[in-house]
């Protein structure tokens, strides 16, 4: 019989109280960049993955159809006593996230999780270096975002997707949870520079000390080859850009 979330174990980590992160693909691609990046520098381990079947059918060049199963991993860093969520793809309908999240909440329970981080895009016109937001889902939280330099959201507003899901369904559970969002642009742009400075805050509040430097390199080398593409559009006159957008920050 079809599981539509089957949970396959491939090693026991030994950790104590750990902190989950969870990062699924979003815009800029901030969450996942950020959650892959890290899990590579603490060199975590794959432990358990996730197959779960999206509201979605696929076929080949031949007309075979099949179902489309997405995969959802998870590391552990016994070292710092961290896991790392990091899915493939955000699910298709409302009610998938909150099983899925549901089911991850479930192994968070499992492994003693009292805090769970996830990480998001804030769309914003910013010309400096990214700011980075948060919301929290216990008052305990806040003085150390504060201190962190988060910058609270004091308005209303909605964190759309698993990576606003996770962490109000892992309430329900009783675990805690932050969600950091920083700055972007271009939605569908990898977000570099603002994944370096939403790690750059995570690792300050998880004490640990991380290189973020090769971020800066890549976001500088994405954003010459798309400068360089404005630029050829331009001395072609395909399009006209304006001065002030050509030169503007992309990252």
């Amino acid at each position: 019989m079809l599981k539509l979330m089957d949970v396959k174990y491939l090693a026991k980590p030994k950790l104590k109280e750990p902190t989950m992160i969870a990062a699924w693909p979003g815009m800029g691609y901030l969450a996942k960049i950020s959650a892959d990046y890290l899990r590579r520098r603490l060199k975590a381990t794959l432990f358990a993955e996730i197959m779960y079947y999206h509201n979605v059918l696929i076929y080949d060049e031949e007309g075979k159809a099949d179902l489309a199963p997405i995969k959802h991993k998870l590391y552990a860093s016994e070292e710092y006593d961290l896991i790392i969520c990091v899915g493939d793809a955000q699910p298709s309908i409302p009610e998938e996230s909150l099983r899925l999240a549901e089911g991850i909440a479930d192994i968070a329970v499992k492994y003693n999780v009292k805090q769970v981080y996830s990480m998001a895009a804030f769309p914003n016109d910013f010309y400096e270096e990214p700011q980075v937001y948060g919301v929290y889902t216990d008052d305990s939280l806040r003085t150390s975002l504060e201190e962190a330099g988060v910058k609270l959201l004091d308005t209303e507003g909605a964190v759309n997707g698993l990576n606003g899901v996770i962490i109000g369904i892992a309430q329900l559970k009783g675990i805690k949870g932050v969600c950091l969002m920083g700055d972007i642009t271009y939605a569908n742009v990898p977000q570099h520079l603002s994944s370096k400075a939403v790690l750059e805050v995570l690792s300050h509040l998880l004490t640990l000390d991380i290189d973020t430097e090769q971020l800066r390199i890549r976001a500088e080398k994405i954003d010459a080859s798309i400068k360089k593409r404005l630029d050829i559009y331009q001395d072609e006159d395909d399009i006209i850009i304006p001065e002030e957008k050509r030169l503007g920050y992309i990252s």
